[in-house]
């Protein structure tokens, strides 16, 4: 079966098998078209109940509506940051519906609650269950990577092939050549947990995806130490002016929108900033419609707009941002004490003293010993000036503030100047920014699709900009909201090798690089206010035998996936010096790590629930590329991918009502969920925990009979034993294959946010509220600490006050970055930069969104979700464009740049800007 053939299969059955159908089966025996790779198993027909007879349509509709269970649930295993608490309904084994649920609670008396949770796909997430695509049965490519050929085989066979091949590649390349995509799609409960356990143990390449998806917001992580940023989604409604910039909750946030109109209704502005006219948009007071890739124009003019009306508030400036460090003229880079003292640190950084005339050490900065804090104690800095310096050699320097620079750098950017490189009317522009310095709790909500941009960074960095003068950050309903994360430290100890929280800081520390010693990257990472559960861990735990060579998604994307040629085509006019520099420099300081190393090759890939060829950055370069070299590509899933059709084995993984789990901590919604397991998996699916498990012990029983010695570990220094991996992958036989709820029970014992839940009852009621924000990492450290589950969930209120210091150079919200690269290229301060014509010089723009009516490719081809839009693929053009190019409505149109073409259905709307491709 070709991959046309498999989409045209999958659209015709959608079609063909209507939502209830499949009742009229034996349990899962709906016989649907294509391979055999696509039948559900049937039940014998002895097991069924036996039916009333049916006397009346009334008897019909009766039948229908009744079940034999229900069970609680959610979509664990699914890229949704509104997780919702569900009623799944079983009757004969099959789930034939699911419900929401409405047992939140309201944070707080006077702001609204929770209830209803749930969107148009999880309600009909069954249509995936039991749709065409789905996978039942191991199987074996018999043809040609992609021909769509497959063999049937037992779980034994692909257990043991695959088994050998990893035992294989281990022993001739290194575990690091084994990749193990992540992808965005997965849960914080053991099924996830097994397969970062089984693969950390097995020394292979985990890569993050933040850099290939493009979600990892820069702007925030240079600003304030750290990328994600935001409470509770009940908090918008404390707003009172709610500005939705790159973010369309209507769409991507469902079960959290209302809390926008809520805050409307109690008298908030609603400012959508989108060049599309959105579902979002629609209800807002004030729409901008803003040329694509303008955004850090209009943040700046706001900027100068609130310094410029005296709407700035001095006292938090002076406190919370670098506004007050000096800059030295001659260089461009912060004043040290290296600098003023030839053996002094080179992390202490200095405002200036007026009443000494001499430079002062900042509080709390990196390189202030033993001072967490930031309060001035009554000491005020000057935000501008220009100072004389005498240096450590007696030579004098000129020195500024960082207020001056950001001062000088707004200047040019009059509302006027915004409105005539964004394209819009000059009134809107000023309505805008004077409703914004006015407001007296300005809230910017900006999502993971706002750091897709090359300059993203920029322009996330001039909407903090505006929250910064407002002392919005950190201020109960304002600030920034992207995501938050509430932290399940059970998960981590799960995923270690030895169960510990131990393991898990050092995994932790990895991620965060190894530029430092360890010791304080613990310290830095865990922050002042989690250091009692740190220290209480580190006494306990000592060593770890993970081996875990975790790496980013960029360094994979430009060293083995073909993107290199490219990179370097679009960035190195962009730059001072050849993008490869950069890249080299940054991998040999271990700023940017690969694995597998540069030199070597990605052998095996191993993709779980995801779709990297559909997902990732010119997928054609990686299959032209990486994939000839790949000598085992396993796809562990629960439907039919693009990346699946490319691989040598499909494994069948439990859908996410068939295997119990934990839905991924956000903090838009302060309950944790539960995903309860409410039939057994269709056909021979298995979940992951009994999957790697059974792996493991594949691996285990191989490498004891070829007597394979310790091979070495790539990332840590530790050794591979794979002679041992089963027995450390079990905890030394306490969770066996089938034990997939004990260990999700071991993660909320081991869990501080889960402290006084239990798997029984959060079985029963399917979620429970957070009883803090848990204790593992810097993440936590956005939240306010003193909250435990009472209350709206606000952010950032530890530094903003009780003052301690940002995991910041400065200590300080900082806007200022005086880093070598950032000071050559001009982007030390927050500034606009044109987007680059990627691709080519050419008359649209391309823009693409999140759907409506999928999750990434899940659900893509359910037939009930197609027939709520046009069925395929549609592009939306501006009528006038249209009417140009001669283009009717629904037309096929061709779209080409110079990385390829494509074809899709055409769709004429106003809601687009002219010169705007838009992808829906």
């Amino acid at each position: 079966m070709t991959e046309s053939d498999l989409e045209h299969s999958q659209t015709v059955s959608a079609k063909a098998l209507k939502r209830r159908s499949f009742l009229k089966y034996s349990g899962a025996a709906a016989a649907m078209s294509g391979s055999p790779l696509f039948h559900l198993k049937a039940k014998a027909q002895s097991s069924l109940k036996p039916r009333a007879k049916l006397e009346s349509w009334e008897d019909l509709y009766r039948q229908r509506w009744t079940w034999d269970s229900i069970t609680r649930g959610s979509h664990g295993w699914v890229n949704c940051r509104s997780a919702c608490n569900w009623d799944l309904y079983v009757k004969d084994g099959v789930v034939v519906r699911e419900e929401q649920t409405a047992n939140y609670e309201a944070s707080e008396e006077g702001v609204p609650d929770f209830n209803p949770r749930g969107c148009q796909k999880g309600a009909c997430y069954t249509e995936v269950m039991y749709g065409p695509s789905r996978i039942t049965v191991p199987m074996k490519r018999a043809g040609e990577r992609g021909e769509g050929k497959w063999e049937r085989i037992s779980w034994d066979q692909a257990l043991n092939e695959i088994a050998q091949k990893l035992i294989d590649i281990s022993r001739d390349y290194g575990g690091e050549t084994i990749v193990q995509d992540l992808g965005p799609h997965f849960d914080l409960g053991a099924t996830n947990a097994a397969r970062n356990r089984f693969f950390s143990m097995l020394g292979a390449a985990l890569p993050d995806d933040w850099a290939e998806i493009g979600d990892l917001n820069i702007g925030a992580t240079m600003t304030l130490g750290m990328p994600h940023i935001g409470g509770s989604s009940d908090e918008w409604f404390l707003s009172d002016f709610l500005v939705v910039w790159m973010m369309n909750p209507s769409v991507t946030q469902m079960p959290d929108a209302h809390f926008l109109f809520e805050a409307k209704y109690n008298g908030a502005e609603l400012v959508v900033i989108d060049p599309i006219y959105s579902a979002t948009a629609i209800h807002a007071d004030t729409w901008l419609p803003m040329k694509p890739g303008m955004d850090a124009v209009l943040g700046l003019a706001t900027a100068r707009h609130i310094w410029e009306t005296d709407n700035i508030d001095i006292a938090y400036v002076r406190e919370q941002t670098d506004f007050p460090i000096l800059v030295r003229l001659d260089t461009g880079r912060f004043l040290r004490e290296v600098d003023l003292k030839g053996s002094g640190s080179n992390d202490l950084v200095y405002m200036w003293d007026p009443s000494s005339k001499q430079p002062y050490p900042a509080p709390g900065c990196e390189g202030a010993d033993g001072e967490e804090k930031i309060h001035l104690n009554g000491f005020e800095p000057p935000l501008e000036g220009q100072f004389t310096v005498t240096l450590d050699d007696g030579s004098e320097v000129e020195v500024t503030t960082v207020g001056s620079l950001v001062r000088e750098q707004i200047e040019p950017y009059t509302l006027e100047n915004a409105a005539e490189l964004t394209g819009m009317n000059i009134e809107l522009v000023r309505r805008f920014a004077d409703g914004f310095a006015k407001a007296e709790r300005p809230m910017v909500l900006s999502s993971w699709g706002s750091n897709r941009y090359l300059h993203s960074d920029q322009m996330n960095r001039t909407k903090l900009l505006c929250l910064s003068l407002k002392g919005a950050i950190g201020k109960r309903g304002a600030g920034y909201h992207s995501t938050g994360w509430i932290g399940i430290d059970g998960f981590g100890a799960a995923s270690s090798g030895d169960g510990s929280t131990w393991s898990a800081i050092k995994g932790m520390a990895r991620m965060f690089g190894n530029s430092e010693p360890f010791g304080m990257l613990v310290d830095k990472i865990a922050g002042n206010k989690s250091q009692a559960l740190f220290e209480h861990e580190l006494s306990k735990y000592a060593t770890s035998n993970m081996t875990e060579c975790l790496t980013n998604s960029a360094s994979q994307n430009y060293n083995h996936q073909g993107l290199k040629t490219d990179m370097d085509r679009e960035m190195d006019p962009l730059y001072p010096k050849p993008f490869e520099e950069y890249v080299a420099e940054a991998q040999e300081k271990n700023w940017m790590p690969v694995r597998p190393r540069a030199q070597k090759k990605p052998r095996a890939w191993i993709s779980g629930g995801s779709n990297v060829l559909r997902r990732s950055n010119l997928p054609q370069r990686m299959l032209d590329h990486m994939w000839p070299d790949l000598e085992l590509v396993v796809d562990v899933n629960q439907k039919v991918t693009f990346t699946g059709l490319n691989a040598d084995y499909l494994l069948p993984a439990a859908g996410y009502y068939e295997k119990p789990g934990i839905k991924y901590s956000v903090a838009y919604i302060p309950y944790t969920h539960y995903c309860g397991q409410a039939v057994k998996p269709v056909g021979e699916a298995k979940d992951e925990w009994e999957i790697y498990s059974l792996l493991s012990a594949k691996v285990e029983e191989i490498a004891t009979k070829e007597n394979i010695p310790p091979l070495p570990g790539a990332c840590d220094g530790g050794s591979i034993d794979l002679q041992t991996i089963n027995q450390r992958f079990s905890f030394y036989g306490k969770y066996g294959p089938m034990d997939v709820e004990k260990v999700n029970d071991f993660i909320i014992e081991k869990s501080p946010s889960l402290d006084g839940l239990n798997l029984e009852q959060l079985k029963e009621d399917g979620i429970g509220k957070y009883a803090n924000i848990g204790g593992q990492g810097i993440q936590e450290s956005i939240f306010n600490s003193e909250w435990k589950g009472e209350g709206v969930l606000t952010s950032l209120t530890d530094m903003s006050i009780d003052k301690w210091r940002w995991p910041t150079l400065t200590g300080r919200q900082q806007y200022y970055i005086d880093h070598p690269w950032f000071i050559e290229a001009g982007e030390a301060l927050p500034t606009h930069i044109e987007s680059p014509k990627a691709g080519g010089d050419y008359p649209f723009q391309f823009i693409s969104c999140h759907s409506r009516w999928s999750i990434h490719s899940v659900w893509r081809d359910t037939g009930m979700l197609l027939n709520m839009q046009r069925g395929e693929p549609t592009v939306y053009l501006n009528p006038k464009d249209a009417l140009e190019l001669g283009i009717a409505d629904n037309d096929w149109a061709s779209l080409s740049n110079d990385y390829g073409d494509m074809r899709m259905r055409t769709k004429i709307s106003t809601m687009v800007r002219p010169k705007v491709a838009y992808y829906f």
